[in-house]
């Protein structure tokens, strides 16, 4: 049974959305971005309900001053990891949101010179490698961020609190860190795949974009007028 036109844009917008890349993209490509999108999904709804249900209940310092703790705890994690990768689902939905808006556009344009424009090739393929390149950032800068705040990807177990709200020696320690790890390791590892695929993609379609370049500077040869 073929499949009607306005069937194939449905399908097309729900793949870009989910994949967060153009339909230029290979297929392959688009399912195993779209698979690491249910995986992150899922990893931080689990996460959510175990363990960073209550990240300050699991933090626990060895002070009876009441204001030490929560201090500590700031120091300790001034970004939690699930509100970072959190923020970057939301970065990432609203770029595939883009992506595929721009998609259905390009099916539902029938007239005018806009519209025909964003229908050539050679626009659909730059701005196909602009959504790219805006991609592989987006995970590169929440991977660098994390970095950052973790000291090397990995959450450390306990603390040696600085607070001016504590005593002088003061150990803190996350119950949660290992897990906490584990859930955070696999997100970057997400991540990791993503910016793989999505530089492959890179890589693959640049032939055809330096073709087309180069197609389009050449030029027709005039003939010659005999005297």
């Amino acid at each position: 049974m073929a499949m009607t036109p306005e069937l194939f844009q449905e399908v097309e917008t729900t793949t870009c959305l989910l994949s967060g890349v153009s339909s230029i993209a290979s297929k392959i490509s688009r399912a195993i971005l779209s698979v690491l999108l249910f995986i992150r999904i899922g990893i931080l709804l689990l996460g959510c309900k175990t363990v960073w249900l209550d990240e300050e209940k699991d933090f626990i310092c060895n002070s009876t001053r009441l204001l030490c703790l929560p201090s500590c705890f700031d120091e300790f994690s001034p970004i939690s990891s699930f509100n970072l990768f959190s923020l970057q689902m939301v970065a990432l939905l609203t770029h595939s949101l883009c992506v595929a808006c721009f998609a259905r556009s390009t099916f539902q344009a029938r007239d005018g010179w806009l519209q025909a424009q964003l229908r050539r090739k050679k626009v659909q393929f730059n701005l196909h490698f602009i959504g790219l390149i805006s991609r592989i950032l987006i995970e590169v800068l929440f991977i660098l961020t994390y970095y950052k705040i973790t000291e090397g990807f990995v959450h450390r177990r306990t603390i040696h609190c600085q607070s001016t709200l504590c005593e002088k020696f003061v150990i803190c320690t996350d119950v949660n860190s290992a897990l906490k790890n584990i859930f955070s390791l696999c997100l970057c590892a997400a991540s990791g795949i993503s910016i793989m695929i999505c530089c492959w993609e890179l890589i693959a379609r640049l032939p055809f974009m330096q073709h087309m370049s180069s197609s389009s500077t050449v030029q027709v040869p005039h003939k010659k007028q005999r005297f």
